[in-house]
């Protein structure tokens, strides 16, 4: 359509404008909801690492030393270790999809599926597990595994830690 035509049957040029900042305005919420539905999806689903390693602590984020983390595969144990006096723990070189397991001790029992595999999202975002193990009469669904430290940080303060 021309100018000419569209001042001719009423349609002016800011019209226009203010159509297509309508449009992109909604373009860009269906992304952030897009996004959004993604982020709570990864939280049900597995969590992606290139390594595993993380540190385990109680709600009052006092490390949990001495504690054994295992990685299964098919209800079996692939690869294990424990905690060290900080709570930390790490796997060498272990790939593919895992059951991650912090066993149970004076607190609940901990678990989550993970995935690692050494994709470059996963390497760059460097993710380390983050675990807060809830009170001992309790299931593993009152204890924690995240991957953001600000997660965890929150965690802890809400419980009367740190």
């Amino acid at each position: 359509m021309t100018v000419a035509l569209s001042a001719r049957i009423g349609i002016s040029r800011q019209r226009g404008f203010w159509l297509r900042c309508f449009l992109g305005c909604m373009l860009l919420a269906a992304v952030a909801c897009g996004e959004v539905r993604a982020q709570q999806m990864d939280k049900d689903g597995p969590i992606r690492l290139t390594h595993v390693e993380g540190v385990v602590v109680n709600t009052r984020g006092t490390p949990a030393a001495n504690v054994e983390v295992t990685l299964a595969q098919d209800d079996k144990v692939r690869a294990s270790t424990h905690t060290d006096q900080s709570g930390k723990f790490r796997f060498g070189h272990v790939d593919g999809d895992y059951m991650f397991r912090v066993a149970r001790t004076l607190n609940a029992p901990a678990a989550h599926a993970i995935v690692v595999r050494a994709e470059l999202a996963t390497y760059i975002e460097r993710k380390k597990l983050y675990v807060v193990l809830g009170p001992g009469a309790c299931a593993d669904e009152c204890s924690l595994i995240v991957t953001s430290k600000d997660e965890f940080e929150h965690a802890i303060r809400k419980n009367g830690g740190r």
